[in-house]
């Protein structure tokens, strides 16, 4: 695939406001990228400035490139990417207010919004939010950043979407009641608390589609990030321990897929326009039927608990426009 989508979406994002967490590395990096070459405005929320300009300086290198080989195929030819950083760092609750203040002071409008950020360690930590730091990152950090985006993109009246990146490795979770309420385990395992993030995030889109009932402009569905392995953290020093059999298992079934694939499925559910109205959906790969999660995560007594006690664990970043359509669930 060389990196780029060996499809076309049409129309072409321009003039898209998109954002993407993590999208300095991995398949955010090459959503990013591809969606920008399609002639998006892209934002990337990341950890640090340096990973936000080294992110933005490898992707002009690799459009000149494309621009000099002649392979405009599915991108749109224009002297420079519209692609900039804002730091987010997920594990710093703080940051991500940071974050929602800098976008509601520029006035514009969010097209999509893809929660791609996530973290993995074999090891229990915690931030200094003194939440475990897996379920920080790939779950409740992402939970806040949707609730105060969702009241300015329903007030806009703009079509828009919201892509969740989860994974099939949610199949193999066991909810994990006090996990869910206070991030604990009563013995930690950092697959268990993996496979639970993964689980909450897809809760978390059937909540959510409650709430869009009252908002059929916007969607939000799910994307199988298709990997799991050392190589999909990069930065976490106990990414590689203990995978092996996880990941020999997901090669043998075809499972295991490269960025650019993983990337593929993202840009799809992100932007070809066949999906629209197709709320709750979940997707292993591009233009295929959405699939049925696990039972667990169609658990609605499960759902409703997960919901309950995150606003109640974030309430204190909350303002009155996020309860307020909260509250429509």
């Amino acid at each position: 695939m060389g990196g780029s989508a060996s499809h076309a979406i049409s129309p072409l994002p321009v003039g898209k406001n998109i954002i993407i967490t993590g999208g300095n590395t991995g398949i955010g990096y090459e959503t990013a990228k591809n969606i920008a070459m399609m002639g998006g405005n892209v934002i990337l929320a990341v950890r640090t400035e340096e990973r936000g300009k080294s992110a933005i300086a490898k992707m002009e290198a690799e459009y000149e490139e494309r621009k000099s080989k002649g392979d405009l195929y599915g991108i749109l030819e224009k002297e420079k990417l519209d692609v900039q950083y804002q730091v987010c760092d997920l594990t710093s609750l703080k940051s991500v207010m940071q974050f929602i203040g800098w976008f509601k002071s520029t006035g514009l409008v969010c097209d999509v919004l893809i929660c791609n950020a996530c973290t993995y360690s074999l090891k229990e930590a915690f931030t200094d939010d003194k939440w475990e730091a897996t379920y920080q990152v790939n779950y409740i950090a992402h939970f806040l950043l949707i609730s105060h985006f969702l009241p300015l993109i329903c007030q806009a009246g703009n079509e828009c979407r919201i892509v969740i990146i989860t994974s099939e490795i949610h199949q193999h979770a066991v909810f994990d009641v006090e996990y869910a309420a206070s991030s604990k385990m009563k013995d930690y395992s950092g697959y268990d608390a993996y496979a639970n993030c993964k689980l909450f995030q897809i809760m978390m889109m059937y909540s959510l589609d409650k709430i869009l009932e009252h908002h059929p402009k916007v969607d939000v569905l799910c994307v199988d990030r298709g990997k799991l392995d050392a190589l999909a953290f990069p930065n976490d020093p106990h990414s590689g321990e203990g995978f092996n059999c996880h990941f020999c298992c997901l090669k043998c079934c075809g499972k295991l897929k490269q960025d650019a694939d993983g990337a593929e499925t993202t840009v799809y559910a992100a932007l070809d326009p066949h999906l629209a109205g197709l709320s709750r959906g979940y997707f292993l790969r591009p233009r295929d039927k959405a699939r049925f999660p696990s039972r667990e995560a169609r658990n609605k007594d499960y759902q409703e608990y997960l919901w309950k006690h995150t606003i109640e664990n974030l309430n204190e970043y909350l303002d009155a426009d996020c309860l307020k359509i909260l509250a429509e669930h």
